[in-house]
């Protein structure tokens, strides 16, 4: 009887032995999910992610590191985030919204699929650079964009002589347009619902902006602006 005992007590341990066996080697091969990558610069902050704060990290150089998420609609971004294509700024964010933002933060929101698919089939022009100078409130920037004619303006002639109009970007941000005709072409013919790109530099104000230096310097001493309508250049 306790031979039989024994062997019973056998077979059931061999029976259980593979599973133990099976068992112990997935615990030895689980691993633990790498930490994301420590991200201190801007120009690391990956394409379609946000800055949303700051933290301290003694890795960066700065001893701050940037806290980044993928972009969805109505986040709270920093304002010196990238901003991108498929989004654009609200408003500006206020109180304890801004979180650990250094200076200001902006709500942003999701651009709907009928204007994205509209400018990606009609426009390559990239105009990031101006939402990023209105949402810091920076002024004698660089900028290059498009947009669409909504106003006419008469000209200004205070000193020197600027053709003047507005245009609204994809995103929905307005534009003034100060063109120098003392030192540019003006750009005759143009009418509401005309495309216009643009390159020139950036002063901010509560409208939007204006965008002025669209044309060469005699000087030599400025970057060289430009104005582009029906594939003429005006400079």
């Amino acid at each position: 009887m306790k031979q039989l005992t024994k062997l019973l007590l056998s077979l059931v341990l061999l029976c259980f032995l593979p599973s133990i066996s099976i068992a112990q080697n997935s615990k030895r091969t689980t691993r633990r999910p790498s930490a994301p990558p420590v991200i201190c610069k801007l120009a690391s902050v990956p394409n379609n992610m946000v800055v949303i704060g700051y933290r301290r990290n003694a890795a960066c150089s700065d001893g701050h590191e940037l806290l980044v998420k993928q972009a969805e609609d109505g986040d709270i971004i920093c304002a010196e985030s990238p901003v991108p294509s498929r989004f654009s700024i609200v408003t500006e964010a206020q109180g304890g919204m801004v979180g650990t933002c250094p200076n200001k933060a902006f709500l942003i929101q999701g651009k709907s699929d009928s204007i994205v698919d509209s400018r990606s089939s009609t426009s390559s022009v990239d105009d990031s650079s101006v939402a990023r100078a209105f949402a810091s409130r920076a002024s004698d920037v660089q900028v290059e964009g498009e947009g669409t004619v909504v106003r006419l303006l008469p000209d200004d002639l205070n000193g020197d002589r600027h053709q003047r109009f507005i245009v609204r970007l994809v995103s929905g941000q307005t534009l003034l347009i100060a063109h120098n005709i003392d030192i540019a072409s003006r750009i005759d013919g143009l009418a509401i619902g005309d495309t216009v790109r643009f390159n020139g530099e950036y002063v901010w104000n509560e409208k939007g902006g204006v965008v002025h230096w669209t044309h060469h310097d005699p000087q030599g001493r400025h970057v060289t602006g430009w104005l582009q309508h029906n594939g003429k250049t005006f400079k």
